[in-house]
């Protein structure tokens, strides 16, 4: 027995660790959906506001969501997770926060976007489940 469980069954991966990239990043998924239906949608009850924060601090609208799916999934696979949490029992979350370059008339700004990523199982990819410009 080893104490890396990725090297005994080929199968599993490891579990998230706070300060190491998110494991499994390359096959993140959900990032389209939650950010067409959540994050960059003004109407949206609860995404409402994240979405006119994308808009005021980095000028991103759901027009821009393509750039802003290709920044999540290019930056987590060398951002380290900044906290992971027991979800039970759905999983485990965790944070990984990044910076964003905001586009148009907000290019030259920088601004750090939380996301947050569930894994629903041991050994699942990380599925988006939340995305906002920290203040």
């Amino acid at each position: 027995m080893t104490d890396n469980p990725s090297t005994e069954n080929p199968g599993t991966y490891p579990p998230p660790v706070e300060g190491e990239p998110l494991p499994r990043g390359a096959e993140a998924f959900g990032v389209r959906y939650k950010l067409e239906t959540y994050s960059l949608d003004p109407t949206h009850k609860r995404g409402g506001p994240k979405a006119r924060g994308f808009e005021l601090i980095l000028g991103i609208t759901i027009d821009a969501i393509e750039y802003l799916e290709a920044q999540i999934l290019a930056r987590i696979l060398d951002t380290p997770v900044r906290e992971v949490r027991d979800n039970t029992p759905y999983g485990v979350k965790c944070t990984v926060d990044i910076h964003v370059n905001g586009i148009g008339a907000k290019a030259d700004r920088i601004a750090t976007v939380r996301t947050v990523w569930s894994f629903d199982r041991p050994g699942a990819p990380p599925r988006l489940v939340n995305a906002f410009p920290k203040k």
